[in-house]
């Protein structure tokens, strides 16, 4: 399959993206997991911005504080996608460490503090929230890959090919766990 030489192609030359790859489609495939509706992703490589995913249908909160009326299960869902890529990473990888990006981790501290309520439970909050990621994505790998791969070919794919590759692979599924905290 034209993927597999191309993802092995691209390790085998270390090419600096392909963790950004794998890093982002990890999002994608999370945000979708959780119903939302991804319009662009994209691997830029260079040293500011290496990725990012947007997505349609998050509940947004007002940038000078905090939402209260915003539902846990959407928070919890934010989360989840937030830390997806670090576990994509630990997927591909092997490697456990807690590697996130700084803007991703503060986000997730902030709204992980909102459900857990006290500093000193943010982090057993944020590691259960990121093994149920990992749980996630290990059980869709294959969408995982697929969308990492064309990363690595156009480097930002559009709705549609989003839409055409994950179709393939997977449907939206209720991700949420009894209770993270």
């Amino acid at each position: 399959m034209r993927y597999n030489r191309i993802m092995t192609n691209a390790v085998a030359l270390c090419d600096p993206l392909v963790l950004t790859a794998y890093h982002e489609a990890g999002h994608a495939v999370m945000a979708h997991l959780c119903g939302q509706i991804v319009t662009t992703v994209e691997i830029v490589g260079d040293e500011e911005h290496t990725g990012s995913v947007s997505c349609l249908r998050f509940l947004e909160e007002p940038r000078w504080g905090l939402n209260k009326h915003m539902p846990s299960a959407a928070i919890e869902a934010r989360i989840l996608c937030l830390v997806a890529g670090i576990a994509a990473e630990i997927i591909f990888t092997g490697d456990s460490s807690w590697r996130e990006p700084e803007d991703d981790l503060d986000e997730a501290v902030r709204l992980a503090l909102r459900i857990v309520g006290s500093c000193d439970r943010v982090l057993s909050f944020l590691q259960e929230a990121r093994e149920h990621a990992v749980d996630l994505l290990r059980r869709h790998w294959e969408a995982v890959e697929a969308l990492a791969a064309m990363l690595l070919i156009h480097r930002r794919l559009s709705r549609d090919q989003i839409r055409d590759v994950v179709a393939a692979w997977l449907e939206p599924e209720s991700v949420l766990p009894e209770r993270v905290a």
